[in-house]
């Protein structure tokens, strides 16, 4: 028989298995991030505000020595084609989850970007994307690592241009540089490095993966088990969840999902909560946890920054946001804005003026914390 659960419990739950109720605050970020799977890292500061939610006294050092000193954890291209600070010792877990995904509708094989950019014919493109892709390989084992525009510097090719979007509102221009450097990080050979400037800097070093990650080999592990490794522990820091909110999260294909699910259904258990309509699944191992939970008794809030891979993690919001309030926390692309929260729901939105402050505006009441 299914196990039907309360909507509250399930909330606090979640917040307790986030990090983000202040009993289940954890101080070691490396942990949080492997407990959660991953830090959403598009944006500069995400990352930095998502620790900052979940880690006691957190400093931005704390983060920068974990990604650029220690590298205990890294920049790894993932879930739903997007960046993101996950453990470096479980990049090739990333990295063989994706290995067989097709390219994205907006994104040109570089053969074809190296013709329209008049480098070279159709016939002569593979040769040269090989070449070129050499050549940044050279220069960043001399530097260690370096910029788009300091690669360029030696590799001139890659300071070509190619318009897209010609006659739309978003027309515009990029370098070869631009696509081919994130391109070989999606092949494994290289990884996003320091921000240049400061930390808000969108512009990043890169560095050969295998000197900035020694020891890690990414064709340890099969993209099946590595699969089945992701969706486990998504279940883990994220269940209960729907098999649309794993696909959702994941990016991997309906299909991939389904295999996975079936793989994983030994450990799975099925529950049901309330007001929900559809049937959740979560490890049987953490089911077991949750009969021992005890929800916190004294109210509690936490704010969220845009993207926070708890809010980004499921399909349905149902069960943590009023289908009223899903245009106001969601833009038309499903990223979600910052959010300000209170026990374990939603209930509005946050930013920060320009001279400081942070101002909040809210959905419901809220009982005081």
């Amino acid at each position: 028989m299914k196990k039907r659960i309360e909507l509250s419990v399930i909330n606090h739950y979640l917040a307790q298995k986030q990090h983000l109720w202040p009993g289940s605050r954890q101080p070691d970020p490396v942990q949080v991030t492997r407990d959660i799977v991953a830090l959403h890292a598009s944006a500069a500061v995400g990352p930095y505000l998502s620790l900052w939610a979940r880690v006691p006294g957190f400093r931005r050092e704390l983060l920068e020595d974990a990604l650029f000193a220690q590298r205990s954890l890294a920049k790894v291209l993932c879930m739903r084609y997007t960046v993101h600070v996950a453990p470096g010792d479980e990049a090739p877990y990333f990295f063989q989850a994706y290995a067989d995904r097709p390219p994205t509708r907006d994104q040109a094989p570089l053969n074809t970007l190296l013709v329209w950019a008049e480098l070279c014919r159709d016939a002569d493109a593979e040769a040269l994307g090989l070449a070129l892709r050499g050549r940044v390989l050279d220069v960043l084992r001399e530097k260690g690592s370096a910029t788009v525009r300091e690669i360029s510097g030696a590799v001139p090719e890659l300071t070509a241009r190619v318009r897209h979007s010609a006659g739309k509102k978003y027309e515009g221009e990029f370098s070869i540089g631009s696509r081919l450097l994130p391109m070989m990080c999606a092949e494994g050979t290289l990884i996003r490095g320091r921000p240049r400037g400061t930390w808000r800097s969108t512009q990043h070093e890169y560095a050969v993966l295998a000197d900035w990650l020694p020891g890690v080999e990414l064709a340890s592990i099969s993209p099946k088990d590595a699969r089945t490794w992701l969706i486990r522990r998504y279940l883990a820091a994220f269940g209960p969840a729907t098999p649309d909110d794993v696909k959702w999260w994941s990016g991997l294909s309906k299909t991939q999902v389904a295999e996975t699910l079936a793989w994983l259904a030994p450990e799975i258990a099925q529950v049901t909560i309330e007001g929900c309509s559809e049937n959740h699944l979560m490890l049987a191992e953490d089911l077991a946890r949750l009969r021992d939970f005890t929800p916190p008794e004294t109210p509690y809030a936490f704010l969220l920054p845009a993207l926070d891979p708890y809010i980004m993690g499921y399909r349905d919001r149902g069960h943590f946001l009023g289908p009223e309030h899903n245009k106001k926390v969601f833009d038309p692309a499903g990223n979600a804005m910052p959010t300000v929260w209170a026990d374990g729901r939603v209930a509005g939105l946050w930013g920060q003026r320009r001279d400081g402050p942070v101002v909040y505006r809210l959905f419901r009441p809220v009982e005081p914390a």
